[in-house]
C-alpha cells in the first residue's frame, strides 16, 4: 500500500539526499532507500546493547515527552536518563540498577544510542494492541525467549 506523503526537508537533510540523487535515482528512492537502511540499521543494532525489560521500561519512562530533535543531542542520553534516576527514582520503580544502566548507556555508540531513542519513540507513538511488556519487547527487540536476570 503506498503512501503519497509531501514533506518538508531541513536544508541540511534536502543538500544529503541531493548528494545522493542520480538521472536513474529520484529523491523519492533515494529517500525511501536511506530510510530502509537507517531502520534496518535500528533493527540490527538493538539486539546488540542486550537490554533487559526493566532497563527498557525506565528507558522508556524516563523519555517519556523527550525529544531527541538534534542528531548530536542522542550523546545526552545517557544524562537524561541518569537524571530521571536521580530525580525520579526510576531505578527503584524498575527494579534497575540504575549506575549499571548509565555505565551501559554511555557506552554506547552514536547508532546505538539513536537506536535506544528510536525504540523509545515508537513505544509512545503507537498504541499497541498487546501487553505492555510485549510492546516494549518488541519496540526494543529484545529476545522473547531471553531469560530475565
Amino acid at each position: 500500500m503506498k503512501h503519497p506523503t509531501s514533506i518538508r526537508l531541513r536544508p541540511g537533510v534536502a543538500t544529503e539526499i541531493e548528494a545522493r540523487e542520480s538521472p536513474s535515482t529520484s529523491r523519492s528512492q533515494v529517500i525511501n532507500r536511506d530510510l530502509d537502511r537507517l531502520y534496518a540499521l535500528y533493527k540490527r543494532t538493538l539486539p546488540e546493547i542486550q537490554l533487559s525489560v526493566p532497563e527498557a521500561m525506565l528507558i522508556v519512562d524516563a523519555l517519556n515527552g523527550t525529544v531527541f530533535a538534534d542528531p548530536s543531542s542522542v550523546a545526552l542520553l545517557w544524562a537524561s536518563v541518569e537524571d530521571s534516576i536521580r530525580l525520579d527514582g526510576l531505578d527503584a520503580k524498575w527494579g534497575v540498577d540504575g549506575k549499571a544502566l548509565v555505565e551501559k548507556l554511555r557506552g554506547l555508540t552514536p547508532a546505538q544510542s539513536l537506536a535506544v531513542i528510536d525504540a523509545a519513540e515508537r513505544f509512545w507513538t503507537a498504541v499497541p494492541e498487546k501487553e505492555i511488556e510485549l510492546w516494549v519487547r518488541e519496540c526494543f527487540a529484545i529476545n522473547l525467549a531471553a531469560s530475565e536476570d
